[in-house]
């Protein structure tokens, strides 16, 4: 007997409709465990980056290489203050009084200026080599490097501070600021810095290499005239924007690093671009890592004269002067 179409024993159940949706709710269900491991993954730092091989960034998965993208673009548009070595706080007693910051610092500022000079002093970690990267002036279009990383915070505390640590952070014998003059003027225009160091820090400079670069090609590729002339004005240029960055600084110790292509610029070229470090003054001038093509060059036409290095020192000039 066929039921009639109203039948309510023949009507699709309730419970037929909740089987049939449940697929559905099951497609959007999400792992919390696979949230919570994306949330634990701890973001790499900066250090693990910049010495991360080339090899290995291949082998990176998407999520990595974003992580090492941010990190690194947060890093590009505040690279200073440079990461310092981490040093062991001392172990504080229960018992002893903690005392606002400025209660220390005025009991730092009452110790004799010696003695405040002692501290500033051992502050500076240990030399680095290769030298770390420092700050991006804007005046020179490229990094500086320093043998010692300077800790800001000390520089932040105040004023006085800051005044008194200064030439002796900067002008340590053991810092030396490493500046590279490179002719690649594209190079320098993806170097743009907004950072303009104060005088008074650029005053406190005491040692410097400097890395004159005019190429680095084979005899057989080496430029030619025109590009030739064009790299030795780009790099003039450079040596006058360093000697007005380090305008009022008492320089003691110059060294001069040297690269060129061989049988390319002759002597009198090379001393026309030594001559604008005469503005420098530095007490001493010497010869770093001089490569001219030294197999190629038999003659004295392109050789290039490391006593004239000697010209450039300031007792030279003076009296050259009188």
């Amino acid at each position: 007997m066929a039921s009639a179409p109203g039948d309510p024993s023949k009507r699709p159940s309730s419970s037929g409709q909740k089987s049939s949706s449940a697929p559905a709710s099951k497609r959007i269900c999400i792992s919390p465990r696979s949230n919570s491991m994306a949330q634990t993954r701890p973001s790499p730092n900066i250090e693990s980056i910049l010495h991360l091989p080339e090899d290995a960034v291949w082998s990176l998965r998407k999520q990595d290489l974003r992580a090492c993208f941010l990190v690194l673009q947060q890093y590009a548009k505040s690279p200073y203050p440079l990461p310092t070595p981490t040093l062991p706080s001392p172990a504080i007693p229960a018992s002893f009084p903690t005392e606002p910051n400025n209660n220390i610092l005025s009991h730092l500022l009452r110790l004799p200026l010696e003695i405040r000079e002692l501290i500033y002093i051992h502050t500076l970690p240990p030399v680095c080599s290769p030298p770390i990267r420092g700050p991006h002036p804007r005046q020179l279009q490229t990094h500086i490097h320093l043998t010692q990383p300077i800790n800001p915070s000390l520089l932040l505390l105040n004023h006085q501070i800051r005044t008194e640590a200064l030439p002796l952070l900067y002008g340590a014998p053991t810092q030396i600021i490493h500046i590279k003059i490179d002719y690649n003027i594209w190079e320098h225009k993806t170097r743009r810095s907004d950072l303009i160091l104060s005088s008074a820090l650029t005053s406190s400079i005491k040692h410097i290499h400097v890395f004159i670069h005019l190429g680095s090609e084979k005899r057989t590729t080496k430029p030619g005239d025109i590009e030739a002339d064009a790299r030795i004005a780009e790099v003039k240029k450079g040596i006058k924007k360093l000697g007005k960055w380090l305008g009022g600084a008492d320089v003691q110790t110059l060294k001069v690093n040297w690269q060129e292509p061989p049988q390319t610029y002759t002597w009198e070229q090379k001393k026309d671009i030594l001559d604008g470090m005469r503005v420098l003054r530095a007490v001493k001038v010497d010869a770093g890592e001089i490569n001219w093509g030294l197999n190629w060059n038999k003659g004295r036409k392109f050789r290039f004269e490391i006593e004239y290095l000697k010209e450039l020192e300031r007792g030279s000039q003076i009296e050259g002067a009188t």
